[in-house]
């Protein structure tokens, strides 16, 4: 049993040393609290700075995957200048009231194509 703690702790203090020889040698001259401290405050600002570049990323992500909507303006803000006229409504885009003429008074424009047609006949 003896022998078996005396391999055991031989073993123990090989791989120490091979541990102790793969460092650095020790200078008492440095104050290794103080490095400890900085580098640990360097990985901290380094994190803070990761972490701002993942939050932009997402945000960027999101704004190519979902694009926002076009808003819509309301019918109160649109400057209707296109008159209907038979009815006198306005519209606010010429493509507008052409389709409102489509629409709601497909008999006068039917009207107005034969006689066109007339005119061009000989």
């Amino acid at each position: 049993m003896k022998q078996l703690n005396d391999q055991s702790n031989n073993q123990f203090f090989s791989i120490l040393g091979n541990a102790i020889s793969q460092c650095p040698n020790y200078d008492s001259k440095m104050n290794y609290l103080l490095e400890s401290r900085k580098i640990y405050l360097f990985n901290q600002v380094l994190q803070q700075q990761i972490q701002f570049i993942k939050d932009q990323n997402s945000l960027l992500d999101k704004q190519f995957i979902q694009p926002q909507k076009k808003q819509r303006r309301k019918a109160t803000e649109i400057s209707k200048i296109y008159k209907c006229t038979q009815c006198e409504k306005l519209y606010g885009s010429e493509a507008s009231l052409n389709l409102h003429s489509k629409l709601k008074h497909p008999t006068i424009e039917s009207e107005s194509k034969t006689q066109i047609e007339q005119s061009f006949q000989i």
